[in-house]
């Protein structure tokens, strides 16, 4: 029985490094940077070999959230823009223009919230006013107790207002009065804080950096899950039309595709998949023929084996919950309107009525810690432990990430094929470890490229 651990000289460390690497047939190492407050700087993880041939057959997908199979990431963008507004008092475009594609974006995309705020932190910490970030806060802090019901992030933002100083407004009856009067939403919520930030003005204390990022980091999930509450009270369009600039559509909406294709790979379609030919042409102009055939022999294949699939985000446990159930409410809802049998159309509609059902891994930033999120392997690890597939499988699983942090994440827990399917909002990002670089998303993904199957 080997040991649980050896201890080693660095010199006789990086000689086996060398041979572990090597022996599992891997080429490249990746140097992934930790949080500020982990004792090591970095971590250093051997990449599973790239798998860029077609599969003979796939055991299952590992598949991203935010930007990949939901439309989020200009709704995370919005908040963690907020987020800055409100720490540096410069609520105007005139006083600042807000998140800089070039040099904002490949920052704040695919890692983890505490890393994303923390970038932004230290970007713009020279424009930092105390009061602002106090104000904005304490409104996070009686917003997320009066009106959040996710345990995790009441005990967070509980211990972050302890690391800020703020023990005794915890304890204070008028404070907690209010938190269970019911009264607290998020219209008035800054209003109804303004007494504590007076009462408390010199408590607050944010000269340690960790419990400055944490601060602002609540102030990003404030303005972040009060528009998921609003989107599940039905106003999606509404704020839509506010944020985006698109009252037509739902501020949170499945990526082109989407529907079709978890529908494809969990084996309900069989040779009626061609019917659904024009809904990805409508994202992939190509030959209707060539689609319909490709579809079909697609839909029979799954049929006769369906695949795995796991569900991967580095949101926390409410905002993944939220987003998928009103992604899923939307499948739902236009696979109604598909031209298929009625007895296929009968199993969607139970299928897309249980989003938790149609998972076989489904993973959050909840699941793990901050420090170990994208691109750390630890949740794609997860995921396949939850699908039950064994190593021998990894190279018949495929990833689709739509960043650099979580193709390295794929990669390093052993998905070879990882694939990257760029959006509007990831430009920047750099995809030299992706095995496959797919523009065109999932309608590209299944017409073009047959799920990465052999024909």
């Amino acid at each position: 029985m080997k040991k649980l651990a050896e201890y080693l000289s660095v010199e006789d460390a990086a000689v086996l490094m060398k041979e572990t690497v090597a022996g599992i047939g891997a080429s490249e190492v990746a140097v992934v940077r930790n949080l500020g407050y982990v004792y090591s700087p970095v971590e250093l993880y051997p990449l599973a070999p790239k798998v860029t041939e077609p599969l003979d057959r796939i055991a299952a997908f590992a598949v991203d959230m935010d930007g990949t199979s939901t439309t989020t990431e200009p709704l995370a963008l919005h908040s963690l823009e907020y987020m800055v507004r409100r720490f540096t008092n410069r609520m105007t475009r005139e006083e600042w223009p807000g998140l800089d594609r070039t040099l904002d974006y490949p920052y704040v995309i695919g890692n983890s919230n505490f890393r994303h705020t923390e970038f932004l932190v230290n970007r713009y910490e020279a424009h930092l006013d105390v009061d602002a970030l106090r104000s904005a806060f304490i409104e996070a802090l009686l917003w997320t107790l009066a009106c959040m019901d996710d345990r995790h992030r009441l005990k967070d933002i509980r211990i972050d207002a302890v690391n800020c100083g703020l023990e005794s407004l915890l304890s204070d009856p008028e404070f907690n009065a209010l938190v269970g009067s019911g009264d607290v939403t998020s219209e008035n919520a800054s209003v109804l804080a303004h007494t504590f930030e007076e009462r408390y003005r010199n408590a607050f204390d944010v000269s340690h950096h960790s419990a400055l990022v944490s601060a602002a980091l609540d102030v990003y999930y404030l303005r972040y899950h009060s528009i998921l509450r609003l989107v599940e009270r039905g106003e999606g369009k509404r704020l839509s039309g506010e944020l985006l600039g698109d009252s037509s559509r739902h501020l949170v909406e499945p990526m082109p595709g989407y529907g079709v294709f978890l529908a494809l790979i969990k084996g309900f379609l069989g040779e009626h998949a061609s019917k659904l030919a024009p809904v990805l042409l409508a994202h992939c102009p190509g030959d209707k023929a060539e689609a319909e055939k490709r579809l079909a022999d697609l839909g029979r294949r799954f049929q006769k084996r369906p695949a795995r699939i796991g569900l991967v985000t580095a949101s926390i446990a409410y905002e993944t919950h939220a987003t998928i159930r009103a992604i899923f409410e939307v499948m739902r809802e236009e696979a109604a309107e598909w031209p298929l049998p009625d007895i296929i159309l009968s199993d969607l509609d139970a299928f897309f009525a249980d989003y938790m059902s149609a998972y076989d891994g489904f993973v959050c930033a909840t699941d793990a810690s901050e420090a170990r999120l994208k691109p750390h392997r630890d949740l794609y690890t997860i995921a396949l432990y939850q699908m039950s597939i064994p190593r021998k499988d990894y190279c018949r699983c495929v990833g689709l990430e739509d960043t650099e942090p979580g193709i390295i994440s794929l990669r390093a827990s052993g998905v070879g094929c990882a694939v990257a399917l760029p959006n509007h909002d990831t430009t920047q990002q750099s995809y030299q470890a992706a095995a496959h670089v797919v523009h065109g998303g999932l309608p590209e993904l299944i017409l073009k490229h047959n799920l990465l199957l052999k024909a």
